[in-house]
C-alpha cells in the first residue's frame, strides 16, 4: 500500500462518514462532525493532489 492509497481511502471513509451522519462504528455525527469529515476530506485531497508525481 502507497502513501496515496491510504489517503485515498482515508478521503473516502471520511466523505462516507459524512454523507451517511454516522462513523463506522455506528455513532451517528452531528452537523459540526458531519462539516469537520468534509473539511478533513477537502484537506486529505488537497495533500493527495499535492503528492501526485512526487510517488
Amino acid at each position: 500500500m502507497t502513501t496515496a492509497d491510504a489517503l485515498r481511502l482515508a478521503i473516502n471513509v471520511l466523505r462516507d462518514c459524512a454523507e451517511s451522519g454516522r462513523l463506522p462504528s455506528g455513532i451517528e455525527l452531528d452537523a459540526n462532525a458531519m462539516a469537520l469529515h468534509v473539511e478533513a476530506a477537502e484537506t486529505l485531497d488537497e495533500a493527495l493532489e499535492a503528492l501526485r508525481g512526487h510517488e
